[in-house]
């Protein structure tokens, strides 16, 4: 092979893996175009979808020519994402770049390693255990929502490698979650089997597909935009078929009610809620493969941002403002912060925000619709659409600011 093809093939190698890693379009497009300036490629042009990556371009020696990546699966891993940004840094326009190099370097990308399977399964009782919590739970209910959580990744992990149909994963996922949780308040554990079954379910609520979404509307990018929008959508479907088919089948299981959300009791109980929604976070962080330096910013970002929801939601009454204050929050938060960093915006604001996603309310809408309270339906699928629009005027907002804006953020060199 020679050098000139290599090039070219490095630049849609590293689109392939960005795409694969759940990184936006934009994002995938202005990689790749800095890429074929170092390597001194002209009239580079380039087109990305969800299923293909496709450039082509001039190499230095005058030749013409393209490439085409298919993309077989999506499986956000936000540790490979920032590994292809950090590398695209570090090649500079006017410094030649041995494409060899470069090549090798992304097939390292390609073969890392995640967290181990015992952390997968520990965050995934954290993060159902925190985010129950989060959401008004008892102590005993949340074990409870951990321990469904867990099952649900000792069934997720290796279930991926069998079964690619992504919706598939989800209803058996949900049921696995609403079996294990109703067997065990069936067996006196836990009180209310709704936050239970809740807070297991928040983690397989789909807020990288929402709020990149969002993000490919906000760049003009309506077909990947649309896509993964419909995605999230069939995600939270594929959840409520899971919850009521077991429901259905379970003899001893009880329908759920529209309690999901308790009181808070004074300070302690703000604290533990604030600090759950955040350590709930982290635990989700962990299994889009995110890195652990990220981990305390991702959780001081979430535990805020859902301490203001709380506050605005207690005092204002108004939905709207309570998303829309803080999702802006949020999302000022992870422009600056991936400033700061040097990373991709997408590392904070995909999980950061996470707590805000109105992917629950849409659950619930469905799921209450499958049972046949059309009127509680209707109320949940009311406010997922509030919680849906304000977020996407948040991140449309902050999108449109000028980068020089967040430029003070920038760490001064040593």
């Amino acid at each position: 092979m020679n050098i000139q093809k290599s090039e070219l093939d490095a630049v849609v190698e590293a689109g392939r893996i960005l795409v694969t890693s759940g990184a936006e379009v934009y994002r995938v497009e202005e990689t790749m175009k800095h890429m074929a300036e170092v390597f001194g490629i002209t009239n580079f042009e380039s087109y990305v979808v969800n299923g293909a990556v496709i450039v082509s371009g001039c190499t230095r020696r005058g030749k013409a020519e393209a490439r085409v990546a298919n993309v077989i699966a999506i499986s956000v891993n936000l540790g490979k994402l920032e590994a292809v940004n950090a590398l695209s840094r570090s090649l500079k326009v006017g410094i030649r770049v041995n494409s060899q190099y470069v090549q090798m370097r992304l097939k390292m990308i390609e073969e890392m390693k995640g967290y181990s399977y015992i952390w997968v399964l520990i965050a995934y009782f954290i993060g159902a255990l925190g985010f129950s919590l989060a959401l008004g739970s008892s102590w005993m209910d949340s074990i409870v929502s951990g321990v469904a959580g867990m099952s649900l990744g000792l069934v997720m992990v290796p279930m991926q490698k069998f079964v690619k149909a992504q919706f598939l994963q989800t209803i058996v996922g949900s049921a696995v979650v609403t079996f294990v949780a109703c067997v065990l308040h069936w067996m006196g554990l836990g009180e209310h089997i709704g936050l239970m079954i809740l807070g297991a379910l928040m983690v397989m609520v789909p807020g990288a597909a929402f709020v990149n979404s969002v993000r490919e509307f906000s760049q003009n990018n309506y077909s990947t935009g649309l896509t993964l929008l419909m995605s999230a959508l069939l995600t939270g479907i594929s959840i409520s078929v899971g919850v009521a088919m077991v429901i259905a089948l379970l003899p001893f299981a009880n329908q759920m009610s529209e309690v999901f959300s308790g009181d808070i009791q004074g300070i302690s109980g703000w604290v533990v809620r604030v600090v759950s929604a955040g350590v709930g976070t982290v635990a989700f962080a962990l299994l889009y493969g995110t890195p652990k330096r990220y981990f305390w910013d991702l959780f001081w970002v979430s535990a805020m941002s859902w301490l203001l929801y709380l506050v605005f939601n207690l005092y204002l009454k108004q939905e709207v403002l309570s998303t829309l204050l803080p999702g802006i929050i949020v999302v000022l938060c992870s422009r600056a912060l991936s400033v700061r960093r040097r990373c991709p915006m997408t590392i904070f604001l995909a999980t950061s925000i996470f707590p805000l996603v109105p992917g629950l309310s849409f659950y619930r809408a469905v799921y209450f619709l499958i049972v046949g309270h059309e009127m509680l339906a209707l109320q949940y699928m009311h406010s997922c659409a509030t919680s849906a629009f304000t977020i996407i005027m948040a991140i449309s907002v902050v999108q449109q600011m000028p980068i020089k804006w967040f430029q003070f953020m920038k760490k001064g060199k040593k």
